[in-house]
């Protein structure tokens, strides 16, 4: 069993280095951790989903933002390469109505293939058949078309080598350790019934591993941190593109629609720390609009955050986070 043990100077050698990767943290670079958010009131219809042309023009006013490239083929390749496979790490434990919109997941596909990537070296991935049901997609791992894969599929399975968080030993998902070559993260904005939130962190934390259910003690920490420090995460992993149209403020992850929330935006960052410092803001300030408790009063602050930013994920200090909000 490997110990999951990053120390600073290991962690800056894990990131990529790849033509058109950005520095992920500020530990790589002396500017500001950049977060956009695109809002825009109402785009949540009467359906509850997002209007597809909309969600769109949001991506690609966000994606401008974050990358400082005007043409939309010079956005992506900022991150990723026409010859990369992508896993698309989406969220679909809260079913239809509380995963990853299919709206959202439709228009990154469009923008990779306008790339030059292939249809068929973009993977959209869970960890499991229940979650991958909830984007209504029939699994496909053939040879064309966008392949939808979940890592519990028998001819897919788990590394061979465990690793161990946090006294948990795991094997992460071969789908992010053989089939792809980087992973474009694709989270929803949640609360969490032990972690208190969950978006960039946690979706991969506990989207790749195979014992996620034993990484809930604690408010789940160090799980969460310590899933994001390995050495595969960090080689492929690109950017966080959150889901933020409807999501939840209370008695989540699963899907209780009394606490369901049209927060009408759209998240981009790199940096895995700051997304989830901004984002964890929102979800405070619609509980208080609620009159609901803090986080910290009903037992289960997020404390996975400051963790992470201990081991050097990101940071979650507001002075240091440029976040820009776009209308």
């Amino acid at each position: 069993m490997v110990q999951s043990q990053v120390n600073r100077r290991n962690f800056i050698k894990t990131i990529p280095v790849a033509a058109g990767a950005l520095a992920l943290t500020a530990n790589a670079a002396p500017e500001k951790s950049k977060v956009v958010e695109m809002h825009r009131p109402g785009i949540v219809g009467a359906n509850n989903r997002p209007d597809p042309a909309g969600v769109m023009e949001m991506l690609d006013k966000a994606m401008r933002e974050m990358s400082g490239e005007k043409s939309t083929r010079d956005q992506w390749a900022k991150y990723v390469s026409k010859d990369d496979v992508v896993g698309l790490k989406v969220n679909g434990l809260g079913g239809p109505k509380l995963s990853t919109s299919t709206e959202l997941i439709e228009a990154v596909i469009k923008r990779l293939v306008e790339l030059g990537v292939k249809e068929n070296n973009i993977i959209i991935w869970e960890d499991r058949k229940r979650c991958i049901r909830s984007f209504g997609k029939p699994e496909n791992m053939g040879d064309t078309g966008v392949r939808v894969c979940r890592s519990d599929h028998p001819s897919i399975g788990w590394d061979d080598k465990e690793v161990v968080f946090g006294g948990v030993a795991a094997n992460i998902s071969k789908i992010l350790t053989e089939y792809t070559t980087c992973m474009i993260n694709l989270p929803i904005l949640k609360d969490h019934c032990f972690s208190g939130t969950t978006m960039a962190l946690k979706n991969i934390s506990h989207g790749i591993t195979n014992r996620s259910g034993k990484f809930h003690s604690n408010n789940c920490n160090p799980f969460i941190a310590e899933v994001n420090t390995t050495p595969v995460v960090q080689k492929k992993y690109r950017i966080t593109i959150l889901d933020a149209f409807r999501g939840c403020y209370d008695k989540g992850p699963e899907c209780t629609p009394a606490y369901l929330y049209n927060y009408d935006s759209l998240y981009v960052a790199v940096d895995r720390v700051a997304m989830d410092t901004i984002g964890t803001e929102r979800i405070a300030a619609v509980r208080a609009e609620k009159n609901l408790l803090p986080f910290s009063e009903v037992n289960r602050p997020p404390n996975y955050i400051a963790e992470a930013n201990k081991l050097g994920l990101g940071t979650n200090d507001m002075a240091k986070i440029d976040y820009k909000k776009l209308g």
